[in-house]
């Protein structure tokens, strides 16, 4: 007997007979429903902790229920602004393109003053041409005309072909109906500038009927010499536009001449903007010459 009231189990049984007793009493003093207040007094705080975790996890799934519904207006938001961001974009870098363009123009202008100017954009490229014809934005409303010399600050691009109200075919030097003078500025011999469709493909022009004894070599600059020509086209440019380099010198197989065989400084096929020369002093001059010289041609 001794040893068993020194064992767990007894001391565990007078636990459990200790707050048996201590449960009677209690509900003896303070009534049959007691035991149902104590138990409520234990279990409150559990209720409480498992009602605010319900509603916090309420709450989280309105909110997502909510952030789904405005999702789509939130995106439709964000790609607003980020159209207004693109444009605003677009239209920085136009002004600076126009910009810059403005400067080469007045940068010519400067450079002559008897050149009147209009400043044009290709909008359209002829993929039939061989010689990379194009459209530009300005036709005869703006004051271009027929033959006018098309440039940029770089140098010539090709001539005026066709006239319409508010477009102009633009013909590059590239085309083998292309003829016009040219000079050397080291020799200041000069020569017809055409090409062949040959010399073409290779981005080339020729300065033609060059004496046997002629000066002119590679890396000599070629410019418009104004001279008119038999096609008429000569006449309409005004001398001094840059044409391009020389690369090399050789014999003609039709005559006894030389020829220079140029690289052109511009390629009329990567131009975004171009100037047409609407109008230089001495250009009725030159019409007249170029007039007198097809008259004589034929």
């Amino acid at each position: 007997m001794h040893k068993f009231t020194q064992t767990r189990q007894f001391r565990t049984l007078l636990a459990v007979l200790f707050l048996l007793c201590s449960l009677s009493l209690y509900t003896g003093v303070a009534g049959p429903g007691a035991l149902g207040d104590l138990l409520s007094t234990a279990v409150l705080p559990m209720q409480r902790v498992l009602s605010l975790a319900t509603g916090q996890t309420a709450e989280s799934l309105e909110s997502i229920t909510k952030s789904k519904e405005e999702l789509q207006r939130e995106v439709d938001a964000l790609q607003s602004q980020v159209n207004q961001l693109n444009q605003q974009q677009t239209n920085y870098y136009t002004a600076l393109q126009q910009n810059e363009q403005y400067r080469k123009f007045l940068g010519l202008k400067n450079e002559n003053p008897d050149y009147q100017l209009l400043s044009a954009a290709v909008i359209e490229r002829d993929p039939t041409s061989l010689s990379g014809s194009f459209t530009i934005d300005q036709g005869s409303v703006a004051g271009v005309t027929q033959d006018a010399p098309v440039i940029t600050e770089e140098g010539l691009v090709g001539w005026v072909s066709q006239v319409y109200a508010t477009t102009s075919v633009v013909t590059t030097i590239f085309d083998t109906a292309t003829q016009f003078g040219g000079r050397d500025t080291v020799t200041n011999e000069t020569g017809i500038l055409s090409t062949t469709l040959e010399l073409s493909d290779e981005g080339h022009i020729r300065l033609d009927y060059l004496d046997a004894d002629t000066q002119v070599k590679a890396g000599d600059q070629i410019i418009t010499s104004g001279i008119a020509v038999d096609s008429g086209l000569g006449g309409l440019f005004p001398g001094g536009l840059l044409v391009g380099t020389v690369t090399e010198v050789g014999h003609s197989t039709e005559d006894a001449s030389l020829y220079a065989e140029v690289a052109p400084y511009v390629d009329p096929a990567e131009v975004r903007n171009v100037m047409v020369i609407t109008d230089f002093e001495g250009k009725e001059a030159a019409l007249q010459d170029a007039a007198s010289s097809q008259e004589s041609g034929g």
